[in-house]
């Protein structure tokens, strides 16, 4: 039998990025391999390109990283039903099989190539192998890699093993790789715990030598700070993602802004708006091997609202999430929901027919929504973590978390406002449902918190009822994805996900 493993898919080669940072405006066909020696400081930055462009791509954060933390819980859904190993609908029906190649093979091969393409540079790094006295660069070159790294682990972790605070991690999450290996080689599968502990490891020993000055499109101290409030959230780590946040948002020193309430509805498809602390770069000119942009197709084009039938336009916004949306007219966020394009348009749920459910937050730079940077994590978000740990705290963090709430409150209206009454994570989740519909967070926003995900109503597909997908408990096996089939079939050391 021909053995698959993760890692014999390490790409052969690794691309750099054409963007606007000056050491990045590299030409995007010259190619380093994995294999060759990496061996000058040129060398290196278009390595680092390369991870860049492969964290950009299709089945990582190009495309099912993006919306998957939106369909499976309850403000996105499915317009129409779609079989097995089609996009979305697997997702958002837990009816993912094994063997599923768009939704679960290549969402788990992707962030592997990103994990060894990151390894190559570290190890090169770290052996001396690079001819440069520029050891500062080479410091924040090896603390991108790491962070990246990182990421990647944490998001494999997430989809593939179940919620940190299920069991304090102690059940099984995905293999860990710090060092480049051989195709042969079999790798067990790492608790949850020791997945986050390597995250966080490896974001931590990253910060010292991260850029603190803004670097749009690429990882800075600041960006590490704001995913790092993330992770330690998902650990119920709340002192350490409070302070995490509040670094962020108290010292960045006016790099980062909140968007105002006039510019809320400007904002969206632009590069590099006040709040973006970590956004990569999309330019449908970008040569792809699935043609350009976000995989020349991706997340964006999912949620499209196209006046001709496009099959990829999939996800709708769910009438529950318009219903909450609705409950104050003045919401600046309004301005994210539109109506389709084609009057009566046979292609959505009858109900959904006449209500605003296509999400516009992805109109892409030029009107095409292929042309449209991934925001990884923006400073609303920021605010949002440091408020939920603060409530969690209580005492001496309680003032100035409802203070942070209070921002993103009266920016999408001035007149409201949360009261230290009405203060509580409750209140705090219905604003994350506001305000990051459609950046991929929710999902985990609930499990974190031990809460259930209810579909039911409105236009969600009656498949939920079928398959007993109405209700999602945060502790069904179904949330952690299964393995791909030809993990378990290459690799005798890999157990499989009960589902």
């Amino acid at each position: 039998m021909k053995k698959i493993y993760i890692y014999l898919l390490a790409a052969t080669s690794i691309m750099g990025v054409s963007c606007s940072e000056d050491w990045l405006n590299l030409n995007p066909s010259t190619s380093v391999t994995t294999d060759q020696a990496l061996s000058t400081l040129e060398d290196i930055k278009v390595a680092l390109n390369g991870v860049y462009r492969e964290t950009s791509q299709h089945s990582y954060y190009g495309d099912n990283y993006w919306y998957y933390g939106d369909c499976r819980a309850m403000d996105v859904q499915a317009r129409e039903n779609k079989a097995s190993g089609k996009r979305v609908t697997p997702y958002y029906t837990y009816n993912v099989l094994a063997t599923d190649n768009l939704n679960i093979t290549l969402p788990w091969n992707r962030p592997y190539l990103v994990i060894r393409q990151a390894n190559n540079i570290i190890q090169k790094i770290e052996q001396g192998a690079v001819q440069s006295s520029d050891t500062k660069e080479l410091d924040r070159i090896k603390a991108e890699a790491l962070v990246l790294r990182g990421l990647a682990l944490f998001n494999l972790t997430r989809l593939f093993g179940m919620p940190y605070i299920n069991d304090n991690g102690a059940s099984l999450g995905v293999p860990i790789e710090l060092k480049p290996e051989e195709p042969s080689h079999q790798p067990k599968r790492n608790t949850v715990a020791e997945c986050y502990e390597q995250v966080v490891n490896d974001i931590t020993t990253a910060r010292s030598s991260l850029s603190t000055e803004r670097t749009d499109g690429y990882i800075n101290y600041w960006a590490a700070q704001a995913l790092l409030s993330r992770v330690y959230l998902d650990m119920g780590k709340n002192k350490e993602a409070y302070e995490a946040a509040a670094d962020v948002i108290n010292n960045s020193k006016g790099l980062y802004q909140l968007y105002t309430r006039d510019e809320y509805p400007t904002i969206w498809g632009k590069d590099f708006q006040a709040e973006a602390l970590f956004e990569l770069y999309i330019s449908t000119t970008e040569p792809s091997e699935w043609g350009g942009g976000t995989g020349g197709e991706g997340a964006p084009m999912v949620y499209a609202n196209e006046e001709k039938g496009v099959d990829w336009n999939n996800l709708i916004l769910t009438e529950e999430f318009l219903n909450l949306l609705e409950e104050d007219p003045n919401d600046v966020r309004h301005c994210i929901t539109q109506l389709s394009l084609i009057e009566n348009n046979e292609g959505l749920p009858e109900a959904a027919r006449t209500r605003k459910v296509f999400l516009s937050k992805f109109p892409g730079k030029s009107g095409d929504p292929k042309d449209n940077n991934i925001s990884i994590i923006r400073l609303s978000e920021v605010y949002l973590n440091a408020a939920e740990a603060g409530v969690k705290l209580g005492g001496e963090y309680l003032e100035p978390a409802r203070g942070f709430l209070n921002q993103i409150v009266s920016r999408a209206n001035p007149e409201k406002s949360v009261s230290a009454e009405e203060f509580t994570i409750e209140r705090v989740l219905k604003e994350c449902r506001k305000e990051l519909v459609g950046e991929g967070q929710i999902f985990f926003d609930y499990l974190r918190n031990k809460q259930p995900i209810v579909r039911k109503g409105g236009w969600h597909l009656s498949t939920l009822n079928t398959l007993n997908a109405e209700t999602i408990q945060p502790n069904d096996p179904r949330i952690a994805l299964p393995i791909p089939q030809s993990e378990i079939d290459a690799n005798p050391n890999i157990v499989q996900n009960p589902q």
